[in-house]
């Protein structure tokens, strides 16, 4: 019975430590595009920029969902759909409780964006992870 418990524990700390990693990996991300973009004196945000950023934005995306179904180590489209409702609650809540200054398409196409990148690098781990059992299971043959 121990054993079990400390499975579930050691299970449950992977999930939350890759959850964590994952949105640390997309926070440090964005932040470093725009302390780029936006350390030269004058620079404004421009439609060139958003267009750029929302690209960028699916990549860190897909980093971050990639970082947390790898440290979970189990389940990889699961925990990176994890990943998404947590960044998707970490993103609603606090616009609707202190409210938002942008238009109401900006954050649902953050959301989307979000959204759409964590479960890329979902997939992309899960074809990572299949391809390697399967290279594994033709050479044990």
């Amino acid at each position: 019975m121990p054993k079990s418990l400390s499975l579930r524990f050691r299970n449950t700390a992977l999930t939350l430590l890759g959850l964590g990693l994952g949105y640390l990996t997309l926070c440090l991300s964005t932040q470093l595009l725009y302390i780029a973009y936006l350390s030269g004196g004058g620079r404004t945000i421009t439609s060139q920029f958003l267009a750029f950023s929302a690209i960028c934005g699916v990549l860190f995306s897909a980093m971050g969902g990639y970082v947390a179904a790898f440290f979970a180590r189990r389940a990889p489209v699961f925990h990176a759909a994890l990943f998404c409702l947590m960044t998707t609650l970490l993103y609603i809540v606090p616009s609707l409780v202190f409210g938002s200054r942008e238009p109401v398409f900006f954050a649902v196409l953050n959301v989307a964006i979000a959204i759409s990148g964590a479960m890329i690098g979902g997939w992309l781990r899960y074809w990572q992870v299949r391809s390697r059992n399967s290279s594994m299971t033709l050479a044990e043959n």
